[in-house]
């Protein structure tokens, strides 16, 4: 009997240990399929808020910019970097080498120009494609912008809101439309996903991680200079996630501020190099005017975050500074002060604020450059700070508590789409005007008429589209405004000449020598004036000094021709021999020196002259050949 009792327990003791064993087993099960629910719930939403945000982009944007995609470069830069660029006619070895090693238009972004290179190569003078290809950049540096403000506010419906503000925002439409700033969408491609990856690094702590994002900046910094901000917005990411600052923290910060010293070094010498930094178009204002110049660009951007009307390409510097420029300081403290105030999203907006802040400095004048005191274009990645600060007052968290904001809230996705359609309406009307140099340079001038360097620039345009005697009306304007604008006074003659009002253009030409007396191109039209109006010594003077300032063949023939005329053949022959020592390969100075010997008694050396000109393909030495040589 004891012994059935005890196998009684034990089997009754092994089954419970088997059930609570089974127990424990499906518990786990469900848990585990619990977790995975959760898991695939979590990757579902992640999938259908990206996608949203992906799909919203790229429609609006499509829709917004479809205007801008013309086959049209506009003459403002366009021309210098497309298709007079020497760098990007080839893909070859040797080129690419020197497009990494050589300034251009008093910058350098090696990487923006082998892009450049790289569609020339494949679609050649179609403005189009450039278009398609800023605008596809562009999109996906938007989609970049809701990631990142879904990192940094966790807020997926206002980082898709945030992310279309910045795709569609009218100060952003110079950066997109405008293939000379092909570089703004490049550099910041890689600005906003190395900034992804440094929040990626800050949560895993992955070496290989903080190397993507070094890369990442380099690529970014050869794109466009103004990438040298990178290492501060880092500095403010730590502050922003309350990263500890360690010995190790400040050590792997240094060879990026390393890089960027390196790379601000170039920008310096590459817009020194071109007379951009101090350039004497540049209104000299003095030390303490220009606080207030600084003040009023800071400034300028904030407002035309909130109030994008009334854009225009180019804002030239005033001479005079408007009194409100004098009240900028105090606004700006204002401003400070107020972010200081708001102790429950302080730390937030600090961080937009100096985001913002950190990479607007770059280009507000504190260094006098060209003769524009603001850009739209400038305002590209710095917007993505302002773009915060609106997420942290109204969605972050729900902390700033007071009736507007509450009404806004509550009404929170009809004010997006109100402000949506408003700027997107906006943009699609401010892109219309870059459908055309003309369109482009006539709203200049219209808001800025009181600028010389306007209508200067209008006159080019115009003159460049065969439109004469509109330029002319242009070029007078401009002249009547700043009576030393050398290059109104230049063009204007040019028209002068090509119509053949000689003593017009003489005028002009004279006016622009006593401006600017090393003009080389001035010199050579004057020299060309005189010679086509028969007064060779004159032309023969300033021949001679446009040869002292840069000589050219084109110089010399010129010369040359002049001497001939006058029966100076010593003369002349010497700089025919100056050209053939230049370029021994150009046929018309070997027949026009053998034209020189045959004067001078020398025709066995005008036969040989003669036939060196026919072997290189000028066919009217074959008639002086057969005429006297045979």
């Amino acid at each position: 009997k004891a012994c059935i009792k005890f196998e009684s327990l034990a089997f009754i003791t092994i089954q419970i240990f088997f059930s609570i064993r089974e127990n424990r087993s499906m518990t786990k099960k469900v848990k585990k399929q619990s977790n995975q629910k959760v898991n695939t719930r979590e990757k579902g939403n992640y999938f259908y808020y990206n996608g949203i945000a992906f799909v919203s982009i790229l429609i609006i944007s499509i829709v917004v910019f479809s205007n801008g995609i013309t086959k049209i470069f506009i003459a403002l830069d366009d021309q210098a970097y497309i298709s007079d660029n020497p760098f990007i006619k080839s893909l070859s070895w040797e080129n690419i080498k020197n497009i990494f090693s050589t300034f251009y238009n008093a910058n350098y972004h090696p990487l923006t120009t082998l892009l450049y290179a790289i569609e020339y190569k494949v679609f050649g003078n179609d403005a189009s494609a450039y278009h398609i290809i800023s605008l596809g950049i562009h999109i996906i540096n938007s989609f970049f912008v809701f990631l990142l403000i879904d990192k940094l506010i966790r807020h997926k419906w206002f980082a898709i809101f945030g992310s279309l503000i910045f795709a569609i925002h009218p100060m952003h439409v110079e950066s997109v439309v405008w293939i000379s700033e092909q570089k703004d969408v490049l550099y910041s491609f890689f600005y906003f996903g190395g900034l992804i990856i440094y929040i990626k690094y800050l949560k895993d702590k992955k070496s290989k991680n903080l190397f993507f994002v070094f890369t990442l900046f380099l690529l970014s910094l050869l794109s466009k200079s103004a990438a040298v901000t990178f290492p501060l917005i880092l500095l403010l990411f730590d502050y922003y996630f309350k990263r500890e600052q360690t010995f190790k923290t400040k050590i792997e910060k240094i060879p990026f501020f390393i890089l960027a010293l390196i790379f601000g070094i170039v920008s310096i010498l590459s817009q020194n190099a071109a007379g951009a930094i101090n350039d004497s178009t540049m209104v000299p204002y003095s030390v303490f005017q220009r606080i207030f110049v600084v003040s009023y660009a800071i400034l300028y951007y904030i407002l035309k975050f909130i109030v994008p009307f009334d854009l225009c390409v180019l804002h030239y510097a005033p001479k005079v500074i408007p009194f409100y420029y004098y009240l900028c300081p105090l606004i700006i403290f204002l401003i400070c002060l107020i972010i200081w105030k708001s102790k429950e999203v302080r730390k937030s907006l600090i961080f937009g604020f100096l985001f913002y802040l950190f990479t607007i400095l770059l280009v507000v004048q504190i260094i006098p450059v060209g003769y524009v005191i603001v850009s739209e274009r400038y305002s590209y990645i710095p917007y993505f700070g302002l773009i915060c600060i609106i997420g942290f007052i109204f969605f972050q968290n729900g902390k700033v508590e007071n009736s507007v904001i509450s009404s806004i809230r509550k009404y929170d996705k009809v004010f997006c789409v109100v402000i949506l359609f408003i700027f997107s309406y906006l943009s699609f009307q401010y892109i219309k005007k870059w459908q055309s140099s003309t369109l482009l340079f006539t709203d200049i001038v219209q808001k800025n008429p009181q600028s010389a360097f306007g209508f200067n620039a209008l006159g080019k345009v115009q003159s460049a589209s065969g439109d004469s005697s509109n330029a002319i009306n242009s070029f007078s304007k401009a002249i009547r405004l700043d009576s030393t604008i050398i290059e109104a006074y230049f063009c204007r003659g040019n028209i002068y000449f090509a119509k053949k009002m000689y003593d017009d253009a003489l005028k002009d030409y004279l006016m622009t020598e006593k401006l600017k007396p090393d003009y080389r191109d001035n010199l050579n039209n004057l020299a060309f004036l005189y010679s086509e109006t028969g007064k060779m010594n004159d032309a023969i003077l300033y021949y001679s000094k446009a040869i002292s300032i840069k000589p050219t063949i084109y110089l010399y023939q010129r010369r040359a021709t002049c001497y001939s005329y006058l029966k100076k053949y010593a003369e002349a022959l010497e700089d025919y021999n100056r050209t053939i020592e230049i370029n021994a390969f150009l046929a018309e100075p070997y027949f026009n020196r053998g034209v020189c010997y045959f004067y001078v008694n020398q025709l066995e050396k005008a036969c040989d002259d003669w036939e060196k000109a026919s072997s290189l393909g000028y066919k009217n030495a074959n008639d002086l050949i057969s005429k006297f040589c045979k």
